[in-house]
């Protein structure tokens, strides 16, 4: 005991019922957790897919005219207004439906302005579930005959084709993207699937 009659080994008792400053959060303790809401605020304010256009997509489809074929592409958005376009083109015309039994395959690289992007800007609209492209590409053209050889399939082997292309792009309520185009380089009419890559982003 000491002069005032306490004992010195006995802890104090705290008259407010306070709690203990080495038991009291601190800011430093809840740092962590404040750090862990602002990092995660941005991805839990993203709801729904991707506006149309926003990252590079991958489009894959069959195609007719004057053949039958299929088509893949790939475009990569530029200042949200314009993009980068690669393609590859084969069409197959078959001797049982009259035709030459010939092959033409195309690759073509080009651009496109997204028209409805660009009328959306100006209405100060956020981009919506349909998109429209107005393109251009241009590449070379392999023409391949598997039965008769003439004089015009073999000049025709190799050439450089301009495919000028207007191609719709729709997002439906399940979210699945489908796609159909027109040009001027066979197969003329494509259609399809269409997804977006997220480059460096694990899904």
């Amino acid at each position: 005991m000491d002069e005032f009659g306490e004992s010195s080994g006995s802890p104090r008792e705290n008259p407010r019922n306070l709690p203990d400053p080495q038991t009291r959060p601190t800011l430093t303790s809840r740092l962590p957790l404040v750090l862990a809401l602002l990092i995660a605020s941005p991805a839990m304010a993203q709801v729904g897919p991707d506006p149309l256009g926003s990252r590079p997509r991958v489009y894959v489809g069959a195609g007719i005219s004057p053949g039958v074929g299929g088509v893949a592409m790939g475009t990569d958005p530029v200042l949200s207004v314009f993009t980068r376009e690669v393609a590859v083109y084969a069409d197959y015309v078959p001797r049982v439906t009259g035709g030459s039994g010939r092959l033409v395959t195309t690759v073509g690289v080009g651009g496109a302005v997204r028209a409805l992007r660009v009328a959306d800007l100006v209405r100060n609209r956020n981009p919506g579930a349909l998109d429209i492209d107005l393109g251009i590409r241009i590449g070379p053209s392999f023409y391949t005959a598997f039965f008769e050889q003439s004089a015009e399939s073999k000049s025709r082997a190799f050439s450089v084709m301009l495919d000028p292309f207007a191609r719709v792009t729709l997002r439906r309520p399940s979210s699945r993207v489908f796609f159909a185009e027109v040009g001027t380089q066979s197969p003329s009419f494509r259609a399809g699937l269409s997804t977006s890559l997220r480059l460096g982003e694990t899904r």
